[in-house]
């Protein structure tokens, strides 16, 4: 049985505001990066625990999607340690891709451009981790728009 949403809650990882489909991928990214640092198998760490959080498809999807980042990395990503409260670019830049691959691919595209030398694998795998986290029940924001009459966040 996993835990679901209201678990989840605890996670806070990140900036204030990010939601918890955010804040998982965040701490898998933040999770899968670390481990690569001290020469650990990073998707023993990663499977176990996004699927305990949210589902073996979240888990798999992401775990491809890294790989697949990884594998076409065109500069090393800039990424803060699992406990830190900040986010750097390139960190939002692979959080908002998922957000924002469901409804406009071609701004994931440009998010993700800079990370990898191929983006539409990467914004493919991001599209379906959306879905996945939405099925587990953490959707995904789409934070597409500065105007506060505007909607932040579309499911």
């Amino acid at each position: 049985m996993r835990p679901g949403p209201l678990a989840a809650a605890s996670l806070r990882i990140g900036p204030a505001g990010l939601a918890l489909s955010e804040q998982l991928v965040l701490a898998g990214l933040r999770t899968w990066a670390r481990a690569r640092m001290v020469g650990e198998e990073p998707r023993a760490l990663i499977r176990p625990s996004l699927t305990h959080v949210a589902s073996r498809p979240v888990a798999s999807v992401f775990v491809a999607m890294m790989e697949h980042i990884e594998r076409e990395a065109a500069r090393a990503m800039q990424v803060h340690c699992v406990a830190c409260g900040g986010y750097s670019y390139d960190e939002q830049r692979v959080v908002l891709a998922c957000g924002l691959a469901r409804v406009a691919p071609d701004v994931s595209m440009q998010l993700l451009g800079p990370l990898v030398k191929q983006r539409e694998a990467p914004v493919l795998l991001a599209r379906t981790l959306n879905i996945a986290l939405g099925n587990a029940g953490f959707p995904m924001p789409v934070r597409m728009w500065d105007d506060e009459a505007c909607p932040a966040t579309l499911h």
